[in-house]
């Protein structure tokens, strides 16, 4: 990580993540001629704003636009401000390109922004994207000079552009060329939408012209792709509906991005996908928890949403509380701290904190629950002390709360939190998303994460009820308009995880709480793989630092905290090597796209190509699975979650029973190829035993119940095994029928006799 916190530690933390790096590769392949060859592949892009524009890390064009596309390429998106001072050629080895949209021409520090940015376009070949202006005609608050033409002139020469600098009002435009590929992806782009005319054209022949417009006989080239980047001027790149606010592109950002920053040979670090499914989780914030429910008008909220949401469905859930809600020396009372306790006993629930007093803005102070005597903001309270409480008072034996929810407008300093993480917690929320079906756009989804100085906000990805329901005014039904959003996201490999996000105060109306099970009846029937928010968020942050190296033609090393689980592979049509990969659980193909599915470890190898004896591996799952081990025949998974479990296996033995031993709780469904056997107690205690057979072609396929942690070992059973126990009920009611024939025989014997 190399967010810029000044010049010399900013050095001191690429260079030791560099060496770091090296010795790990030198660990992994134990050979010193295989590490001088492994080249780190840059994943991150340096994205400029300015400061005199209002803009920051969190409000910028870019954060709102353009990074939830360059995420999706597995693309770490990394904020500075253009008028502070930038990191030199030499220390950004890291970086694989840089994106600036600037919305005016003028600038502070203008001529040492220019001076910077034609030492990377001569020193570095790192590709820089201008989208928006230039951004550095003149100096902020001056009329253009001389000296400044002449150095901007240098830039876009650079860049194989050529320019005059002047713009003036597009009329009567003509589009006499527009590139279909990139263009008039959300929006159609026609010349009476086209506002300005500037006069930039390309001079280079090896450049890629994409937009084309003409105005009596002059020509601007709009959108153009450089061998060293590319630049969109504005008013091409998207549509902003001034009356909604809402915005809908014209470029395919997915393309424009893919290509400048050529990301088709690029392996992608992927968090919308596990096991080869959408990735999918559910969390709830604390509010509503005590209000009594107009559903019966009598229990609370917090008490039906357990009865009728988190004990019905089976689904892992993260359910946090507002402490001050709940604990009795404040606004809470013993039905609300014995309801929380008998909620977070549940199996299927993983705690959080919903803060102390939900502060509203976490930059003022302003808190919800205003009425605590005598309470004065303070973050650590509502952090530390609010965690503290519930794995104090709330939890049993044997869990532990680690997540925290942010509240209100969800806007934490920095400070506050690297106070979450100072303790090793997790933190979420902000951001999110719904569709607009006026004007459907991936701009109206938020990315996952926000950087805030040099700290990350890990974002929520689809928006509540709050939001469905005209801010909790009204149409208390309208939550079930979200499933519109996650079908619209669950495109393009797809866009974002399935979030369903709510609170308990969807409890609270009937309109809502019919709203509510919609939602959930429709999640629960999709091929999503569910994890918890904790396993979410960790796969954010190992996204966030995950190194990826290219040893040889075809050879990658993935390193991170062991949550990288996903690696996609862009219009790759050959599978994996797994005979000489390591720490790989298989593969898949999920249209064009390689998917390469990883386990917990924190160093992966992954080879390309074909294995020429056949290996078992995993071609899919649905539950976050941390190993496979194979000892001749014999197969051990280790899976983590709760609920319905599915897993494909290949090059399995053909046309084979298998025996599916459990060593943890574990129930098999009672469905399909798989048959429940008795429950035998053995030194591991409770083992659950079941038969599955596998395809003529070795496909397995498994299907199960999981709570928890859960190691699965698969071995090959006889005919006489498999025969027993598919026929079991067959075979016990032959023995019971012949026992009571020779009791019946006997009593017809007796009965003569006497």
């Amino acid at each position: 990580m190399s967010i810029f916190i000044g010049k010399h530690n900013r050095l001191l933390i690429g260079t030791s993540s560099v060496i770091f790096s090296l010795c790990f590769v030198t660990q992994l392949l134990g050979r010193q001629g295989q590490v001088a060859s492994a080249q780190l592949i840059p994943r991150k892009i340096l994205a400029l704003y300015k400061g005199s524009e209002n803009r920051t890390e969190e409000v910028n064009e870019i954060y709102q636009l353009a990074q939830l596309p360059l995420n999706n390429l597995g693309l770490v998106v990394e904020y500075a401000d253009a008028e502070q001072e930038l990191p030199t050629p030499e220390e950004m080895s890291e970086y694989r390109g840089i994106l600036t949209w600037f919305i005016s021409d003028q600038m502070k520090n203008a001529r040492r922004y220019r001076h910077w940015l034609n030492r990377i376009l001569t020193a570095s070949r790192l590709p820089v994207v201008m989208m928006g202006h230039m951004g550095a005609y003149r100096e902020y608050g001056r009329k253009i000079s001389n000296l400044d033409v002449l150095e901007v002139k240098s830039i876009f020469n650079l860049m194989g552009l050529t320019s005059n600098l002047r713009t003036w009002k597009a009329e009567n435009v003509h589009i006499g060329f527009k590139n279909s590929a990139f263009y008039d992806f959300e929006l159609n782009l026609s010349s009476d939408k086209v506002d300005y005319f500037y006069d930039i054209r390309s001079k280079r022949q090896n450049n890629r012209v994409l937009l084309r417009l003409s105005q009596n006989g002059v020509r601007n080239d709009a959108a153009i792709l450089t061998p060293n980047g590319g630049y969109i001027q504005n008013g091409v790149i998207y549509r902003l509906d001034e009356e909604s606010g809402r915005t809908q592109w014209y470029v395919n950002p997915f393309l424009f991005f893919r290509t400048v920053f050529a990301c088709d040979n690029f392996p992608i670090v992927d968090i919308n996908t596990l096991g080869g499914k959408r990735t999918a989780f559910v969390h709830i914030d604390g509010d509503g928890f005590s209000t009594i429910s107009k559903i019966d008008r009598w229990h609370l909220c917090a008490q039906l949403m357990q009865k009728r949401v988190f004990e019905k469905y089976r689904l892992p859930f993260s359910v946090s509380v507002i402490v001050a809600e709940v604990d009795s020396a404040y606004l809470g009372n013993e039905e609300t701290v014995q309801t929380a306790r008998r909620l977070f006993r549940l199996p299927n629930v993983e705690p959080a904190s919903h803060g102390f007093a939900h502060p509203f803005d976490w930059r003022t102070g302003k808190v919800e629950l205003d009425s605590i005597p005598g309470y004065q903001f303070d973050a650590k309270r509502e952090i530390v002390e609010s965690m503290h409480y519930i794995q104090q008072q709330l939890l049993p034996p044997g869990k532990s709360v680690n997540v925290f929810f942010w509240t209100g407008m969800c806007n934490p300093t920095a400070e506050q939190i690297q106070i979450v993480e100072d303790h090793g917690w997790y933190q979420i929320n902000g951001g999110a998303g719904k569709l607009d079906p006026m004007y459907p756009s991936i701009s109206a989804f938020a990315p996952p994460y926000a950087q805030v100085k040099n700290q990350f906000r890990i974002n929520a990805r689809i928006s509540n009820e709050y939001e469905f329901s005209d801010r909790w005014l009204k149409h208390y039904d309208g939550f079930v308009q979200v499933v519109k959003s996650l079908y619209f996201t669950g495109q393009r490999n797809p866009l974002t995880p399935a979030n369903i996000y709510f609170h308990f105060y969807s409890m609270e109306w009937p309109q809502s709480w019919a709203a509510l099970r919609k939602v959930l009846q429709f999640a629960e029937h999709q091929d999503w793989t569910f994890l918890y928010v904790s396993q979410y968020i960790r796969m954010v942050n190992d996204f966030l630092h995950a190194e990826i190296f290219l040893l040889d033609e075809d050879k990658y090393v993935v390193r991170s905290n062991g949550f990288v689980r996903t690696i996609r592979f862009l219009k790759e049509s050959r599978g994996i090597n797994l005979a000489e990969s390591k720490n790989v659980l298989g593969f898949a193909h999920q249209g064009r796209d390689l998917l390469v599915h990883l386990n917990a470890n924190q160093e992966h190898l992954i080879v390309l190509g074909r294995t020429l004896h056949k290996i078992p591996y995993l071609s899919g799952f649905n539950r976050m699975i941390d190993s496979v081990s194979v000892m001749n025949d014999t197969l051990q998974l280790t899976v983590q979650g709760f609920g319905d479990f599915k897993a494909v296996l290949r090059n399995m033995l053909p046309d084979q029973a298998y025996l599916v031993k459990s060593l943890t709780e574990f129930e098999p469904e009672r469905q399909h190829n798989a048959k429940r056997c008795p429950v035998i107690s053995s030194q591991f205690g409770k083992e659950n035993l079941f038969y599955v057979h596998s395809q003529a072609d070795g496909t397995l396929k498994l299907k199960a119940f999981i709570e928890g942690r859960t190691v699965l070992i698969i071995t090959p059973a006889t005919t006489f095994q498999y025969v027993l126990a598919k026929f079991r009920p067959w075979i016990l009611g032959l023995i019971l029928l012949g026992f009571v024939g020779v009791h019946l025989r006997w009593v017809r014997t007796r009965d003569r006799k006497i």
